[in-house]
C-alpha cells in the first residue's frame, strides 16, 4: 500500500508497522505542520502588530492583548478536542481542526472590525490546538514506548522549526504585502495540510477502543489518566520546564538589550541560536533514550538546569558569552525532554490518549500562565533574577519526578 486510496475508507491502521515508508513519510509530514498549527497562530504575526493597530484604530497594547484570546482558544481547543478524537476518532476531529483553522485564518483577510479579528483569532488557537494534541495521539495510537519516541523525534524534525522559521517568514511578508496577506498565506497552509490529510490520513482508533462521547464517557477518560502517578509527576514535570522556559522568553529580550546592549538584529542572531539548541536537543534526547532509562535522563536534565540557573546567578553582571551560554544549554534541555515526556507519560493511556494529550497541554498553559506573574518583578538589568528563578522551577521539577513519579517505579521503555 503505498499511498491512502479510496478502498482505505473506513480502514482502520493500529500499528506503524502498517504503514508503507512512503505513507510513513506522509504521516510525518502531517503530522509534523499539523503540531506547527499553535506556533502558526502566534509567531508570524507578532511583526504585525503596528500595522493592525493602525488599521483598526486601536491601542499597540489592545493588539497585544487579542493574544490572550489566542491562548484561551489554544487551551478549550486541548481541553475539547483531545477528549473528543477518543470518542469520535483520530482522523475526522484532525481534519475538523486544521480545516477550522484554516478557515478561520482565511477569514481575518476579510474582516472590518477588531471584534470579528479577535473572535477569529480564538478560533485560529482553538482548532490549531486540536491539530496539535489529536497529532499526538495518533502517534500514539501507533507507536508505544522507544517506537513512539523515535516517531515523535521524527515529527519534531520538522515541528521544531516552526518556532524558528514563522517570525522570519511573517516578518518578510509583512514587508511585501499587507498585514492581512500573512494570515491569508498560513490560512492556505491551513486548507492545503486539510486536503493532504483528507487523501492521505487513515483512522488510527477502532470504534472498539473508543471512550463513550457521552460527558460520563469522557469523564471516565480523565479518571483514568488522573489516576496514574506516574502521568501526573510528569505533568507536573513538564509544566514546570516550560515555565523555566517562559521565564527566559520574558527575561532574555531586556537582559540582551538594555543589559548588554544588542542591537534588535543582534538579538534575533542570539535568539535564533538558541532555538537551534533546542532543536538539537530534540535529536540528542532521542537518541540518548536509546541507550539510558528516559526517566532518570529526566532527572538528569532537570539537574543540570539547575546547575544552569546557579551559573546565571553566579555569573551576573559579567560577559554576554557565559550568559548565552548558559541560555544556550537550558534551551538544549529543554528539547532533550520533549520526546522522553509523552512517550511515558502516554505509555499506559492508548484508549484515552487524546485525553491524556490534551490534560498535558492545559495544564502546561495554566501553570505557565499562574507563574509568569512573577516574571514582571525579576530585576532584567542582569541574568540574576532570571537565573534563580530558573533554578527553583528545574528543582521543583526535579521533585516532582523524584516524589510523585517516582523513577525506579517506571517500565524500562528501551525494551518496548
Amino acid at each position: 500500500m503505498p499511498f491512502a486510496r479510496k478502498s482505505d475508507k473506513g480502514r482502520v491502521v493500529t500499528s506503524g508497522d502498517e504503514l508503507s515508508k512512503k505513507l510513513l513519510l506522509v504521516y510525518i509530514f502531517i503530522l509534523a505542520l499539523s503540531m506547527s498549527l499553535i506556533p502558526f497562530t502566534i509567531d508570524p504575526y507578532l511583526p504585525a502588530f503596528p500595522q493592525i493597530a493602525d488599521f483598526y484604530g486601536v491601542p499597540n497594547g489592545t493588539v497585544q492583548a487579542s493574544l490572550t484570546g489566542v491562548t484561551v482558544g489554544i487551551a478549550l481547543g486541548q481541553l475539547i478536542l483531545g477528549p473528543l478524537s477518543d470518542a469520535f476518532g483520530r482522523r475526522p476531529l484532525l481534519l475538523i481542526a486544521i480545516a477550522g483553522y484554516g478557515l478561520s485564518a482565511v477569514l481575518v483577510f476579510f474582516v472590518q472590525s477588531f471584534e470579528a479579528f479577535l473572535l477569529l483569532r480564538f478560533f485560529m488557537g482553538f482548532f490549531a490546538a486540536g491539530g496539535d494534541v489529536i497529532s499526538r495521539a495518533i502517534v500514539r495510537d501507533l507507536y508505544r514506548g522507544q517506537p513512539m519516541q523515535q516517531m515523535l523525534a521524527r515529527v519534531f524534525l520538522i515541528q521544531s522549526l516552526a518556532p524558528i522559521l514563522g517570525p522570519i517568514v511573517g516578518s518578510q511578508l509583512t514587508e511585501v504585502i499587507i498585514w492581512q496577506g500573512v494570515f491569508l498565506v498560513f490560512g492556505f497552509i491551513g486548507i492545503f495540510l486539510a486536503l493532504l490529510a483528507s487523501r492521505f490520513l487513515i483512522e488510527t482508533l477502532p470504534k472498539s477502543a473508543r471512550r463513550s462521547s457521552t460527558p460520563a464517557g469522557l469523564a471516565r477518560g480523565y479518571r483514568s489518566v488522573l489516576n496514574d502517578r506516574i502521568y501526573i509527576g510528569l505533568m507536573f514535570f513538564g509544566a514546570f520546564q516550560l515555565a523555566a522556559l517562559f521565564a527566559y522568553l520574558n527575561t532574555v529580550p531586556f537582559i540582551f538589550q538594555d543589559g548588554f546592549g544588542l542591537s534588535p538584529s543582534e538579538f534575533g542572531v542570539w535568539i535564533a541560536v538558541n532555538a537551534a539548541a533546542s532543536y538539537v536537543g530534540v535529536q540528542a534526547g532521542s537518541r540518548l533514550a536509546r541507550v539510558f532509562r528516559g526517566q532518570w535522563l529526566l532527572a538528569w536534565y532537570s539537574a543540570a538546569g539547575i546547575l544552569v540557573g546557579i551559573g546565571l546567578m553566579l555569573t551576573a553582571g559579567g560577559s554576554i558569552w557565559a550568559a548565552e551560554l548558559l541560555f544556550a544549554t537550558q534551551l538544549f534541555l529543554f528539547g532533550a525532554g520533549l520526546t522522553t515526556i509523552p512517550t511515558i507519560a502516554l505509555y499506559n493511556h492508548g484508549k484515552e490518549a487524546g485525553t491524556a494529550a490534551s490534560l498535558l497541554g492545559v495544564f502546561n498553559f495554566s501553570l505557565t500562565s499562574l507563574v509568569s506573574v512573577l516574571f514582571v518583578s525579576l530585576n532584567t538589568d542582569t541574568t540574576y533574577d532570571v537565573g534563580a528563578i530558573i533554578a527553583l522551577l528545574f528543582f521543583i521539577s526535579l521533585s516532582a519526578l523524584i516524589f510523585i513519579t517516582r523513577p525506579w517505579k517506571v517500565p524500562d521503555l528501551r525494551k518496548n
